[in-house]
């Protein structure tokens, strides 16, 4: 054979060298996807996606339980059972219970007992041991400090001017000589029956048409 011949040869497929492969790969200046890649590409925007929407549902819902956590409904839906008699009472608008009252001034059962997440663990541990008591009864729910707190009835001068000659009477039941030995609780009962502490030796005083006597 001719040696001017094979130097003049085109080269064989199986002569192509690796830049001869690469410059025809790219030969038209952008890289060539494979399918492979391509398609976990894809997979990781579904991924995103995915994750997108199990986040802003999680926002929905933490917001929305929160929202309800507010609301008194809430207190007895679990672990609450002792509350049920109290959240039935707010939601009866029964004239004999001052929660009535509170809850037409636009007041809900966090407005007044305060609580707190360490607290509300607390107390689902107590529930799930079988440890658990009515946290009413646990609380200062009624106290002179209990009852001003957020600026609410916190001003006893103006609250014994106006029981002034309450009902006809010469007596004022806010303006006590025993004023430092009653609280609040003595006589107003928000959950239950009010009674007029005082007539147990004053039974000239007339109590409120919707409270009960002492001793009744």
């Amino acid at each position: 054979m001719n040696p001017e011949n094979e130097e003049n040869e085109e080269p064989e497929e199986s002569d192509l060298t690796t830049d001869d492969v690469e410059t025809d790969v790219f030969e038209s200046g952008e890289p060539h996807s494979s399918p492979k890649s391509s398609g976990q590409r894809k997979n990781h925007r579904k991924l995103w996606v995915t994750l997108g929407i199990i986040a802003v549902a999680l926002v929905g819902l933490s917001t929305g339980a929160w929202v309800w956590h507010e609301d008194p409904t809430f207190c007895n839906a679990f672990c609450h059972k002792p509350m049920d008699s109290y959240v039935e009472g707010y939601v009866s608008d029964d004239p004999v219970l001052l929660v009535s009252a509170h809850k037409d001034a636009g007041l809900e059962c966090l407005d007044c007992h305060e609580s707190n997440m360490a607290q509300q663990v607390e107390e689902l541990g107590k529930w799930v041991s079988g440890d658990f008591q009515d946290p009413l009864a646990m609380t200062k729910a009624g106290t002179r400090e209990f009852c001003s707190q957020s600026g609410c009835h916190d001003d006893l001068e103006a609250i014994k001017g106006q029981t002034v000659g309450y009902n006809g009477s010469a007596r004022n039941p806010h303006d006590s000589h025993y004023e430092d030995l009653l609280e609040c609780y003595s006589c107003h009962r928000v959950h239950r029956e009010s009674t007029l502490y005082c007539n147990q030796c004053h039974p000239d005083i007339t109590p409120p048409q919707t409270w009960a006597a002492a001793g009744q």
